[in-house]
């Protein structure tokens, strides 16, 4: 079996879904949204910059319109966060000196492991870098500690030899990878402002970053001997019964969203699951007093 890297997220946090979406690639519950706004957004983010080659001088109104197409992107105000986000992110790539040279570069090992790069960025003397593009809230205060151990830009260094042969370049003049991360706005578009004034005010409230971690800094041969021994359990998981597959029921949720899978491991879908439950609250009670005398206080 060939994994790629969002697999491997999915076996290591619950095998028994990895399972079903891989393996026995199980239908998904009736009540499963596969909607996500965070998803569009970034997905169209991102295929702006790639159909563009991170060049802002070769933004069409055209190619907006097949990303908001393409990523169903459907109100102004999400239309005017993406016009906020790619202008932001491309002032700051105008500031780096950089040049995408490539992008969306296949990277892997046939029957092994499969991975796309976002861009390979390259300075005016040939030295390059493995560039991964996110979108998020924020920047995480914990994220400048961690990036050297990131298994994703660390697995996508290894194979740093294979993209300098496929784009032609200099593999001792590989400097590392650079975290791009662009955050997401959250304000709406009000009635009495135009689209224009609605997008200058996202990016006024938005930012971007470009956070370089050296080569030296990684250990990216870590990084893929653990992906393939995940890729081994995925293989072991193709020739073993559904009831044997572990379970992690700290996983069933993920950003807020239930499980595909719901029902293979509940007997009910999500929504039933809900429905068998009496919930109360405050208001259920009906000698609740809302009157707090000084003495209820005296603690504070």
């Amino acid at each position: 079996m060939r994994i790629s890297y969002s697999s491997s997220n999915t076996i290591q946090g619950c095998q028994r879904r990895f399972w079903h979406e891989k393996v026995n690639k199980t239908d998904h519950d009736p009540d499963y949204k596969d909607d996500s706004t965070a998803l569009r957004l970034g997905k169209a983010f991102h295929q702006v910059l790639e159909e563009v080659g991170h060049a802002k001088a070769k933004l069409k109104k055209p190619i907006f319109a097949g990303a908001f197409l393409d990523n169903d992107i459907h109100t102004e105000t999400e239309r005017g966060y993406i016009y906020a986000m790619v202008h932001k992110y491309l002032a700051l790539h105008e500031k780096s000196g950089l040049s995408a040279k490539h992008v969306e570069v296949e990277i892997g090992i046939p029957e092994k492991y499969i991975g796309f790069v976002d861009a390979i960025m390259i300075d005016k003397n040939g030295h390059w870098w493995i560039v991964d593009l996110k979108t998020a809230g924020r920047l995480s205060n914990s994220l400048l500690s961690r990036l050297s151990r990131d298994p994703q830009l660390n697995l996508y260094s290894h194979f740093a030899p294979q993209i300098a042969e496929k784009c032609g370049l200099d593999l001792d003049k590989f400097l590392g990878t650079r975290y791009r991360v662009t955050t997401k706005p959250t304000i709406k578009l009000n009635k009495k402002e135009s689209f224009t004034e609605f997008v200058k005010r996202c990016y006024e409230r938005i930012e971007s970053y470009d956070i370089g971690v050296p080569a030296s800094h990684l250990n990216p041969k870590a990084s893929f001997d653990h992906i393939m021994s995940l890729r081994d359990r995925a293989n072991e998981l193709e020739e073993t019964p559904e009831e044997e597959v572990p379970q992690n029921f700290t996983y069933c949720e993920t950003y807020f969203k239930p499980c595909p899978y719901w029902s293979n491991c509940y007997g009910c879908t999500f929504s039933d699951a809900a429905e068998q439950h009496v919930i109360s609250d405050s208001s259920d009670i009906s000698d609740l007093t809302t009157d707090i005398e000084d003495d209820d206080l005296a603690f504070l």
